[in-house]
């Protein structure tokens, strides 16, 4: 029998908008199926979206796994819909003060479930968000509450695309409105190209108000590259895997003794599986900024389960490659760009000449680019290479500045501002274009950041990014010398497209903005950890306001500025520099008790 009717009864008063969309659409999405126990379950596809088993009985556990985290005080948000099962368990276990929301991605799966379980008896005690991505963000960042996400995997998987284009949006609106500061420990590479990323992802945490602390790699380099020297190549890997173990711990030992909210290591960090498994042990987030592309460097398989959150600059494939290794949490988190650094130059007439030219390329000789440039030149324009790892391209050798040495980040940007039409090829590891062009390198955005015209390869990616009269885009090798002459012809019409360029990367594309929206991120998922602390709900002003603050800590949160984040050792040291002489109060003895605890067990070694 169908339970539609009676299900709706009990959302019309609070949802009438949701029951009439409900009846204009039919279900249809889920095959529902008896299990074996005789509740009815369902498949997608052929897969299975609750137990074929027992859908009770499953629901009832994950809903219980839930607890384990969810706190009175927070605003539960379900991803994965199914037949709902997995709700009405937690509707039933929902901690005193605590809230529901379910998201609703598409509504023949709501009706599918509506028609099939009654659920009159508990369907108006959730909140319920539907509608496109943008809305239901702007729904949920509406609650006074904070959001803490529980996934459904087998159902959410259904709307996977809907959940991230959802989290994104909400992660964006959240970044906005950040008030909290974090000690955030950086961990960067010994080398390499992430190396500069690191050092402008330092710089935008520090612009936000939040401290950093750089555990800068790079000085060890000189004896990293010592022990390559004059060795077998199975010697050399031995010796310097060895050396980057013995660097992970030198990492440990800086954390232990200023331990952070949150452990960010870029790309090629020196950080093991034994050493992120221990962090784990002593209760330190980390989290991975994986700023490659995860084809061409597969360490991460090794360390997918080791870091707590992962986040990444591709999509479907590589974040489903990721959980599929191990890891928890991956996101979306494409590159950006510095916008102090890479901006706009005045460069005077030797500086034009030395580094301006008609076509410019600047980046490494990998094998599609060795391939591709040489039929890109022409005797009607001047073309400048610039890079290292060139030896030996034929056709190319003439045109390579500085005898291909690697230039710095400065003469980059002297480059990009000095040439008229700059080339911007994707590497990849054939000889064409790259065929899986699913992630959009830095140099797209830096050069956007300095103001300077662009032909890039089309990536699948751009849409969400740039629009199309904010970059000019190739989709195959044969067009680009046309665009060459007729963008070398439009010199007003490069300038509106490089200034539009620029605009959209200072508004939404700089590392301020990622790093805003990697913490909202976190702050999602530990709602009362890192989202605490991003909210401002640990300054000062906030915590000295809370009903439940006794007045003797209340009147010790007053000696500190109101937007102050306060930490249990801030409010002990407050004490001991008033305690002499005067008789210290129950609540003062028990912070001073408490304080004394938490520093003989921080030590990590």
């Amino acid at each position: 029998m169908s339970y539609l009717a009676q299900n709706l009864e009990g959302l019309r008063e609070r949802y009438p908008a949701l029951v009439q969309t409900t009846q204009e659409n039919r279900g249809g999405l889920l095959t529902v199926v008896p299990s074996r126990e005789g509740s009815p379950s369902a498949t997608h596809e052929g897969r299975w979206v609750h137990s074929g088993y027992d859908p009770r009985k499953e629901a009832q556990a994950w809903a219980e796994a839930q607890l384990l985290e969810w706190k009175a005080g927070e605003l539960a948000v379900v991803l994965g819909v199914g037949l709902l099962y997995h709700v009405e368990a937690l509707v039933a276990l929902k901690p005193e003060g605590a809230m529901l929301t379910v998201v609703v991605p598409n509504i023949a799966e709501f009706n599918d479930a509506a028609s099939t379980r009654p659920m009159e008896v508990w369907i108006n005690r959730v909140d319920w968000v539907w509608g496109a991505p943008g809305g239901m963000a702007e729904q949920l960042a509406t609650r006074s509450m904070p959001l803490r996400f529980m996934t459904y995997g087998s159902a959410a998987r259904l709307h996977a695309d809907v959940h991230r284009d959802l989290e994104a949006e909400l992660r964006r609106i959240v970044a906005a409105k950040q008030s909290g500061r974090l000690h955030v420990a950086v961990v960067g590479p010994i080398y390499g190209g992430s190396l500069p990323i690191a050092r402008y992802t330092v710089t935008a945490l520090e612009s936000l108000g939040h401290r950093v602390s750089w555990l800068d790699q790079s000085p060890h380099r000189a004896s990293y590259d010592l022990f390559a020297s004059g060795r077998e190549p199975r010697h050399r890997a031995t010796m310097q895997s060895r050396f980057a173990d013995l660097l992970s711990l030198s990492v440990v030992t800086n954390l232990a003794e200023d331990p952070p909210d949150l452990v960010l290591a870029l790309a090629q960090a020196p950080l093991n599986l034994a050493v992120l498994e221990h962090l784990r042990k002593k209760k330190f987030l980390t989290a991975m900024w994986f700023v490659e592309n995860y084809r061409h460097l597969t360490y991460w398989q090794q360390l997918a389960g080791g870091y707590d959150y992962w986040f990444v600059i591709q999509q479907a494939s590589c974040i489903d490659a990721l959980t599929r290794a191990g890891a928890r949490q991956v996101h979306y988190l494409p590159m950006a760009t510095d916008p102090a650094l890479h901006r706009p130059l005045g460069l005077t007439e030797a500086e034009q000449a030395e580094y301006g030219a008609d076509v410019s390329f600047v980046g490494a000789g990998y094998a599609n680019r060795r391939t591709l440039l040489p039929g890109w030149l022409s005797k009607d324009w001047s073309f400048k290479l610039w890079g290292n790892e060139w030896e030996g391209a034929d056709g190319l050798t003439s045109l390579l500045q500085r005898g291909g040495t690697r230039i710095d980040t400065e003469t980059c940007i002297k480059v990009f501002n000095a040439t008229a039409v700059n080339l911007n090829l994707h590497s990849c590891a054939g000889d064409g274009l790259d065929p899986e062009a699913d992630f959009i390198n830095p140099r797209t955005f830096e050069l956007a950041a300095c103001g300077a015209f662009q032909l890039v390869d089309e990536r699948s990616l751009f849409p969400d990014l740039f629009a199309l009269d904010e970059m000019v885009r190739f989709r195959s090798v044969a067009e680009v010398p046309s665009l060459i002459r007729t963008w070398l012809a439009d010199s007003s019409g490069r300038r509106t497209i490089a200034a539009a360029a620029r605009r959209r990367v200072l508004a939404q594309h700089t590392y301020a903005h990622r790093m805003s929206e990697l913490l909202a991120a976190i702050g999602m998922h530990q709602p009362d950890r890192i989202g605490a602390m991003v909210r401002g709900d640990r300054n000062a002003g906030v915590l000295g306001q809370r009903a439940d603050a006794p007045p003797e800590l209340a009147a010790l949160l007053r000696r500190f500025p109101s937007g102050q984040r306060v930490e249990l050792k801030d409010v002990a040291a407050q004490i001991k520099a008033k305690g002499a002489g005067r008789e210290l109060a129950r609540e003062e003895l028990l912070i001073l008790m408490l304080d004394s605890y938490r520093a003989e067990t921080r030590d990590l070694v």
